[in-house]
């Protein structure tokens, strides 16, 4: 710099030069077409900076050579990475959480609290009482009565081919009544819904929503912030634990894939854009993760989960559970599944297969991890 300075000195009128740097500068003004600014006091700083600022844009009106990229001056660089953030790395630090948990079961939501605090202590998380379905009457505008098995069908089938097991003839599409565990929870996970676009207000803040029995991995923070960091902007919800039904639509990085069709809602964050999707989308007509999951299929959101999962299961699939799965007959009539204060068992005979597939690598149960 002192040396275009110098250059542009020597070759200017020796008037200009005796006058001092004002009339100099004025002159480099008029050249560029810019207007004449009001007198100031010269100096050399200013004096400098006009001589770099009017060696910029002579750069910029050069073309650059064929096939070659002009490069960033530092100061565009700086600007740059300062505009653009990781992926949705940002959205890390403030993030909330709520935690699902009925009312009557304050083991669920200490026990929860603890791993939490010894996982994960920098989350801010709160309890969200859950809708209990056996005590609480359910408007079927926002949760159906019925729902129909075909869907999910396909996909535990899909499941099924890409593990090589040899049950496919066990799978069949049924018309089967929602529990009243599978009304309450979907209840539940829509008011939580409903809380991200109210927390949010204009903003686009997400929210971690969390069941009760969420049991999150000693790497949770590492590995949630390299995924957060790899988010594409347009994720709706980000799977923190899940059950894979399809195989994954691309693999964004090592700890991101994009997902077609998951089960679960044991742990996921959602932003406030996908919340008011799936309430335009109500009532919830199946088990509510299927609900999720089929809106992901069909396009209308995108979801993505975290590799390896963060988030499992404290317990065993559908230990200590509060929801009778309405087609977790797979096992037959004499299924030794045990619900706390179960409910009444559905009379009719299913062999659908379990919501999860229990036993399955993809399970999110700590027990089985």
């Amino acid at each position: 710099l002192e040396a275009v300075l110098g250059a542009r000195r020597a070759s200017a009128p020796a008037e200009l030069r005796e006058s001092g740097s004002a009339q100099f500068r004025e002159q480099q003004r008029e050249a560029m077409g810019r207007p004449a600014s009001t007198p100031t006091t010269p100096s050399s700083r200013c004096m400098r900076r006009a001589v770099y600022r009017a060696d910029q844009e002579m750069q910029l009106k050069k073309q650059p050579a064929q096939g070659k990229k002009r490069p960033l001056t530092p100061v565009c660089s700086r600007a740059i990475r300062r505009r653009t953030a990781p992926g949705r790395l940002g959205d890390l630090p403030n993030l909330r959480a709520i935690v699902v948990n009925l009312d009557r079961r304050p083991d669920r939501w200490e026990g929860c609290s603890m791993r939490l605090q010894a996982r994960c202590p920098w989350i801010r998380f709160t309890r969200f009482s859950a809708t209990d379905g056996r005590q609480t009457t359910i408007n079927p505008s926002e949760v159906a009565m019925s729902w129909n098995s075909a869907r999910n069908v396909k996909y535990q089938k899909l499941r099924s081919k890409r593990k090589g097991w040899d049950d496919i003839d066990t799978y069949h599409a049924r018309s089967l009544p929602l529990s009243a565990g599978e009304r309450g929870c979907a209840s539940s996970h829509v008011r939580a819904w409903r809380a991200c676009a109210g927390l949010a207000g204009e903003s686009e803040r997400p929210l971690l929503v969390l069941e009760d029995d969420a049991a999150p991995t000693a790497e949770f923070t590492q590995v949630l912030g390299r995924a957060m960091a790899s988010l594409p902007q347009d994720a709706g919800i980000l799977y923190l634990g899940y059950s894979q039904a399809a195989k994954w639509r691309r693999e964004v990085s090592a700890e991101l894939v994009e997902a077609e069709y998951v089960w679960t809602t044991v742990g996921y964050i959602i932003w406030p854009s996908a919340a008011r999707q799936l309430l335009s989308q109500l009532p919830v007509n199946e088990p509510v993760d299927n609900f999720m999951a089929g809106l992901c299929a069909e396009g209308k959101l995108k979801a993505y989960c975290v590799r390896p999962k963060v988030i499992l299961q404290a317990d065993a699939w559908n230990v200590n559970s509060d929801v009778a799965h309405s087609d977790e007959h797979y096992w037959g009539p004499d299924s030794d599944i045990q619900h706390t204060g179960a409910e009444q068992q559905l009379s009719m005979p299913m062999r659908t297969s379990c919501l999860l597939g229990d036993g399955d690598s993809d399970s999110d149960s700590e027990a089985d991890a």
